[in-house]
């Protein structure tokens, strides 16, 4: 039997410039996150694939985009993000529902400089869903 290390979605997005969304993120194993704090280390991120054996990593692309979603600590089950995680984001606490025109004024503030068709993605995205 012959193992290959194929590359997932995320280092294809990170690689590639896409965006990618961590749905609740405080249910991640800590060293996942601990994994993921190197690429949102200031403007040369980079993920190192240890187990392809690299030593080199991956530079983020500068158009890579990560966001993260979670409910409160305070749910069962859920915990607190590592300090060394959570202070990398911006954080944006939303009620259960969101309007379109809160939704709107979020995503000016954020993301203001990107083009206007992702932004209408990104309001179309969370109203079906």
């Amino acid at each position: 039997m012959v193992f290959k290390f194929v590359e997932g979605a995320f280092v294809t997005a990170l690689r590639e410039g896409y965006w990618v969304l961590l749905d609740e993120v405080n249910l991640a194993p800590p060293e996942i996150l601990g994994r993921l704090t190197g690429v949102l280390e200031g403007v040369r991120g980079s993920l190192c694939l240890a187990e392809r054996g690299d030593v080199m990593g991956i530079p983020r692309h500068l158009n890579f985009r990560l966001f993260a979603c979670m409910n409160p600590a305070t749910d069962a089950g859920k915990r607190d993000l590592p300090f060394s995680f959570h202070s990398r984001f911006t954080e944006y606490a939303v009620d259960d529902e969101l309007c379109d025109d809160d939704l709107e004024i979020f995503v000016r503030r954020f993301l203001g400089g990107r083009e206007s068709d992702s932004k209408t993605v990104l309001i179309r995205s969370h109203s079906i869903a």
